[in-house]
């Protein structure tokens, strides 16, 4: 799993410290409620779009204070990011424009592109791979299957809507012939869309963890059970842990 952690503004100098003390709390160690038992290990990632990396606003893609991610085996190794996205890094510098209802837009453009000839979808050339394994071989199957000219206009279409700040799954077809063709406009939109931006676990500022949209769980507290503010993640009155203001990683 993966938690996005936010981090005060002065942790800039500091984040693998800041992230490892917010962390902390919620290590496995069986001294608290077992709710509190939830990690053993961790590294930062996120560097890019496929590893559920933040978008970074244009102009700022090679600003120094974005975090980079770091190796699982070396954790003092950071790696590159992809060009316009992070692992992390303060709020002004974060792009979070990308929305459900600009996802639905370009869903629905996409839906509409690609009027040309019918197309044989992908399975018609796997199995012509499998009977004809000597004459046709697999590696042929997808090379055959996206130059048809239905395929290759739709992939035209997608590649031309701007989705970089979006999920990797999202506008993204193993088989637009099926995914597209085959598929009524309104669930195809609606798939596409729930897609287009990653759903994110949260640590937040006052020691809330969030995980899979479930109630909140209070590292300060011994466990849900005593927590006075179980599930809520304001002003707690129990404790707080190390306070955030423009820190995400």
């Amino acid at each position: 799993m993966s938690i996005t952690v936010c981090l005060p503004g002065a942790a800039a100098d500091r984040v693998d410290e800041a992230i490892a003390d917010a962390m902390a709390p919620f290590e496995m160690d069986g001294t608290r409620e077992w709710q509190l038992d939830i990690w053993d290990s961790w590294y930062i990632t996120g560097g890019g779009a496929m590893s559920g990396g933040f978008n970074v606003l244009p102009g700022h893609e090679r600003d120094p204070r974005l975090i980079r991610s770091r190796r699982w085996d070396r954790k003092s190794e950071r790696l590159p990011n992809d060009f316009g996205w992070c692992a992390g890094g303060p709020r002004e510098l974060l792009d979070f424009s990308a929305s459900h209802e600009e996802a639905r837009r370009l869903a629905a453009v996409a839906g509409t592109g690609g009027r040309t000839p019918p197309a044989d979808p992908w399975q018609v050339y796997h199995d012509r791979a499998e009977a004809e394994f000597r004459a046709y071989n697999h590696r042929q199957v997808s090379a055959d299957h996206r130059v048809q000219p239905l395929v290759k206009s739709f992939d035209a279409h997608v590649r031309a809507l701007p989705k970089e700040r979006y999920w990797y799954r999202f506008l993204n077809f193993f088989d637009p012939v099926v995914d597209v063709g085959r598929t009524e406009r309104e669930t195809f939109v609606e798939q596409q869309v729930a897609s287009s931006l990653r759903t994110r676990n949260v640590l937040t500022r006052n020691c809330w963890w969030y995980e899979d949209g479930g109630p909140g769980i209070h590292g300060e507290c011994h466990g849900p059970a005593v927590c006075r503010r179980s599930g809520r993640a304001s002003t707690a009155t129990c404790g707080t842990c190390p306070g955030t203001r423009s820190w995400s990683t």
